[in-house]
């Protein structure tokens, strides 16, 4: 199990004068090619579980230009604002909770990729300052291993790569049998959340089938119909989703929500 997070409080119940709006909680994953988001959310007014809805913003890395990724990145309100939109809810800073996957993961060696690492914790950076600036002070970045213990216990597997990476997976969604653990997260979406776990249909919205992400001379793009490239990686909203829903588990486990 994820140790729970220290920082956060129990909401405190709002007084007469103040409306509980509920809670949203957002789960994100930020790279160098791509800002995706997933969020799900309770409607205290109407008193429903909604969600979960998605986004994404994909660069062309590295043709795009540094700086106007920077730039987007430090939007990262609008796209806050965007799911509440989608999700027809109205929630207060105080009220909605976002997770951000970290940079990179653990242990990971710099010797051979410090630029690319340095621009990749300065993308993550400009992700959260935007979150900051606008009083989103709810935020926590996760491990990838805390997200993926997630997933493993749900699929019945563990994260030693012998188990997280599969020559099955592999011809499934048609990628090296190196990249097969890469689809964890989205075998775990749709077959977990979509067909298996009846306690995951508290949230409404059914989790889609995206295009694979493969990679070109000009950088990486939604495998188009009818090509038969095989894929890096799959669409980032899964790996948003699974660390928004980590953290959700983790928020309430502490109390911080008690609707699930």
């Amino acid at each position: 199990m994820a140790k729970p997070l220290a920082k956060h409080k129990k909401k405190e119940p709002k007084s007469h004068k103040e409306h509980d709006h509920g809670w949203m909680v957002c789960g994100f994953d930020t790279s160098m090619s791509s800002i995706a988001g997933a969020a799900f959310a309770y409607d205290a007014v109407l008193r429903k579980f909604k969600g979960p809805v998605f986004k994404t913003v994909r660069w062309n890395y590295p043709q795009d230009d540094y700086f106007a990724r920077l730039k987007s990145a430090v939007k990262a309100r609008e796209i806050v604002q965007d799911f509440q939109g989608l999700l027809t809810v109205n929630m207060e800073p105080d009220e909605i909770f976002i997770a951000q996957e970290e940079p990179w993961p653990m242990g990971v060696s710099i010797s051979k990729t410090s630029g690319f690492l340095k621009q990749q914790a300065e993308i993550s950076g400009a992700f959260l300052g935007g979150l900051v600036h606008w009083g989103y002070t709810n935020v926590a970045q996760i491990n990838n291993t805390r997200w993926r213990q997630m997933v493993a216990n749900d699929l019945g597997i563990t994260i030693h790569h012998t188990k997280w990476k599969s020559p099955e997976l592999a011809l499934k969604y048609n990628c090296r049998p190196a990249d097969s653990g890469k689809f964890r997260s989205k075998e775990w979406a749709l077959d977990y959340w979509n067909r298996e776990s009846q306690e995951l249909h508290v949230f409404p919205n059914e989790i889609p089938d995206l295009p694979d992400i493969i990679e070109r001379k000009d950088g990486k793009m939604p495998r188009p119909e009818g090509s038969t490239a095989k894929a890096v990686q799959p669409e980032d909203i899964y790996d948003a989703l699974a660390v928004g829903w980590t953290y959700l588990k983790e928020l309430h486990e502490i109390g911080v929500i008690k609707q699930t």
